[in-house]
């Protein structure tokens, strides 16, 4: 996509100094059908939420999402995590220096994707609990205990 487009998208969002819903709907139908595909509008949209002053919750749940996505399951890398784009954007978002949900958002959830995934232990389906290990379990019972009318609050 032509950043230019994306670029006079800001520019008049900017002007508005707000983003509403319709906004949100027009960027991804118009400006990003295929979501964010370069680091370029990566910073365009995160400059873009640090300027404005009231923006609809869609903006923030797409925003938060869109960029993840882009930094997490790019497509110029298999592994995109290996490849430093959730570094490069983690130090992008430091040295912005601002502090909005959007950016509080994406510095938990990177920080997150980039924990190392715990190793999954094996299970040794054939060996059998110990005897003293197990509890006896009694079978459930269908029947309801009998119940005495006075207990009930009935008169006999």
């Amino acid at each position: 996509m032509d950043n230019s487009k994306l670029q006079d998208f800001v520019t008049i969002t900017v002007l508005h100094n707000r983003i509403t819903f319709g906004d949100v709907r027009r960027l991804q139908r118009d400006y990003l059908p295929h979501g964010v595909a370069s680091r370029e509008q990566v910073e365009m949209l995160v400059h873009l939420d640090g300027m404005i002053d009231r923006a609809d919750r869609a903006w923030a749940d797409w925003l938060a999402a869109a960029v993840f996505d882009f930094a997490v399951f790019s497509e110029r890398s298999v592994d995109a995590v290996e490849s430093g784009t959730c570094d490069w954007l983690l130090d992008h978002l430091a040295a912005l220096d601002i502090s909005t949900k959007v950016t509080r958002r994406l510095e938990r959830d990177l920080h997150q994707a980039l924990e190392p995934i715990a190793p999954i232990e094996y299970v040794d389906d054939a060996a059998e609990p110990a005897e003293a290990d197990a509890l006896p379990l009694s079978a459930p019972s269908m029947v309801m205990p009998a119940t005495p009318m006075s207990q009930l609050g009935l008169a006999a």
